[in-house]
């Protein structure tokens, strides 16, 4: 316990890194909530296009993962950072010239690639300025600026285009870029230490296996399953709460979700920490099963908010715990790629989720949707024993 408490972990490079990465989520949550949007008003496309440019932007983002994954320890992290940061900002840019819909594609898949190559090589250096013993507390908390963000981006984004202009938007989401990669240029990085071994793999010929993290892979499948699975919630229970007559309440379900995190989050970083992954990962998964349950019962304010206190309990302390997972079961030469490939899974779950559980919902309702969601996720239970947590960590 002392032991814990004689390593630093809230230093001035921390902080500054976690403020960097809450100014660079928030444009990509500003974006996927109002561009769909953008795209109709301004195109005059229909909703499987306008999905298109949200989703691709997705895409885009997986794709500079697995670059930044790679090449972020041979390039070297600050000019990733530095690379990533500046195409996020120019890219954002050039959404204030008018183009066809078709290079407007193309520039969210490009503005996809920039974040992912920034946000994979902030999270990197983020790893490596907690403490060891502290990692899933600190990721815990570093963690949280992703949540403020998906609170302050929709709110944010439809707030500007409500009472300004989609150009005042662009610009908007540029300052936040611009803040970003100023903030993430500040940040002290300490250059990694590797082996002789290590720096040989590193600078050996690329191969397919070398963009993705073996070691990362079991944890990986199973945020990919969550997030499937989350994704029926994020993409349809504005539509579900609007069925049950209780239209712009989903508003106020992510609030909840968002304060509920905000709490208990670092508190599941610590548990993480000193008890090991199990004591975590266990009760989280049952907690994402029931709420999911709980949601395809749900026809009242009350149910919904029961529903998002125990989602944040659920899905909230997954995301982080998974990702400290993978960093922690990966070589340290590796931890770029470890980190690129547990989020690249995410991204991917969190793409075709709308897809794979809209089928679902058309083909019966959301009700039933939500039902085989949370059967999915209680059958992940015995799925992520077999993978991971029989042999998981049992904590320092």
């Amino acid at each position: 316990m002392a032991e814990l408490q004689k390593e630093k972990l809230w230093t001035k490079d921390y902080i500054v890194a976690a403020i960097s990465g809450l100014f660079a989520s928030m444009v990509f949550y500003i974006t996927v909530t109002t561009f769909a949007m953008y795209a109709v008003a301004t195109y005059q496309v229909n909703e499987s296009i306008a999905g298109l440019v949200a989703g691709v932007f997705v895409v885009g983002s997986a794709c500079g993962r697995l670059f930044s994954g790679r090449y972020t320890e041979q390039i070297g992290r600050r000019k990733v950072i530095l690379i990533g940061g500046v195409l996020f900002f120019v890219i954002g840019l050039a959404y204030l010239i008018p183009m066809p819909i078709v290079a407007f594609l193309v520039f969210r898949w490009l503005h996809g690639v920039s974040f992912g190559m920034y946000h994979n090589a902030l999270l990197t250096v983020a790893t490596g300025l907690i403490p060891v013993s502290r990692r899933g507390e600190g990721l815990s908390y570093f963690s949280l600026n992703f949540v403020l963000a998906t609170a302050l981006g929709p709110f944010v984004g439809l707030y500007f285009i409500h009472h300004f202009s989609y150009p005042a938007l662009f610009v908007a989401c540029s300052v936040l870029a611009l803040l970003a990669l100023v903030l993430g240029a500040l940040v002290k990085i300490k250059p990694p230490v590797f082996t002789e071994e290590q720096l040989l793999h590193l600078k050996a010929k690329s191969t397919i296996t070398d963009f993705f993290e073996k070691k990362a892979l079991p944890i990986a499948v199973i945020i990919f399953i969550m997030s499937i699975c989350y994704a029926s919630v994020t993409a349809f229970v504005d539509a579900y709460t609007i069925q049950m007559n209780l239209a712009n309440f989903a508003s106020a379900f992510f609030i909840i979700y968002a304060i509920v995190i905000l709490i208990v989050r670092p508190f599941g970083g610590k548990l993480l920490d000193r008890k090991g992954d199990n004591i975590v990962m266990l009760p989280s998964i049952a907690f994402f099963a029931v709420s999911l349950l709980l949601l395809g019962f749900a026809d009242n304010k009350v149910l919904l908010l029961v529903v998002s206190v125990c989602m944040a309990l659920g899905y909230g302390n997954i995301l982080t715990a998974g990702q400290a997972i993978a960093v922690n079961s990966s070589p340290h030469h590796r931890i770029s790629t470890a980190t690129s490939t547990y989020f690249i899974f995410n991204d991917l779950g969190q793409g075709v989720g709308p897809l794979i559980m809209g089928m679902i919902a058309a083909r019966q309702n959301f009700s039933a949707m939500y039902f085989v969601a949370a059967v999915i996720i209680a059958l992940s239970l015995a799925l992520y024993y077999v993978l991971h947590g029989r042999q998981a960590r049992k904590g320092h």
